[in-house]
């Protein structure tokens, strides 16, 4: 019988050599997970602070703003090369209501408060009227979403879910906030 013990003990040395192997393997591989995600969030604070002071240059640079309604609203639609880029929102205060936001900011703004509860990316994008099953569509409206946090329009769960500032849906504050008190509004 020592033969047999000692054919399955090598076997077992050799099935924890793989397993060292493998776990090598793995750890690499997470590393190289870990690099690439933090090169995205590089690439996305990057992209965000760059669009903020193009958005910042615009402002200095153009004498009369373009007034609500006009033609920026038009450029801003859901389809063409402007497509939701609209003027970054300006940093909430009592008194302030969503007409102040503009384009899409305006949109997820309204959707938050008109949402039954938390809301997250995906849930907001079909709100808005774009398609949730396209990623690129998602991370846009979830872009927005964390600027108008940044901005105190906001406020994330731990969960990640959005739901509207309670001071900026304060009665009379916004004329979204007509929508809020009703829970039958969906939001998909």
């Amino acid at each position: 019988m020592p033969s047999v013990l000692g054919l399955m003990e090598r076997r077992e040395a050799r099935a924890r050599q793989e397993l060292e192997s493998w776990t090598e393997v793995l750890e690499q591989a997470q590393a190289e997970v870990n690099a690439a995600r933090e090169r995205v969030e590089r690439a996305r604070v990057g992209r965000e602070e760059l669009v903020q002071v193009l958005a910042e240059e615009s402002a200095v640079n153009t004498p009369d703003p373009v007034p609500s309604g006009g033609g920026a609203a038009a450029a801003e639609g859901s389809s063409g090369f402007g497509a939701g880029y609209a003027e970054r929102p300006p940093v909430w205060r009592p008194g302030m209501g969503e007409e102040v936001l503009s384009g899409l900011y305006r949109e997820v703004f309204a959707a938050v408060v008109a949402a039954s509860g938390p809301v997250n990316g995906v849930e907001l994008t079909r709100a808005v009227g774009r398609e949730a099953e396209i990623k690129n569509e998602v991370e846009k409206i979830r872009h927005r979403a964390y600027v108008l946090e940044k901005r105190g329009w906001l406020v994330r769960a731990e969960d990640g879910r959005f739901m509207p500032t309670p001071g900026a849906v304060a009665r009379g504050a916004s004329p979204a906030s007509a929508g809020h008190h009703r829970p039958s509004v969906a939001t998909a």
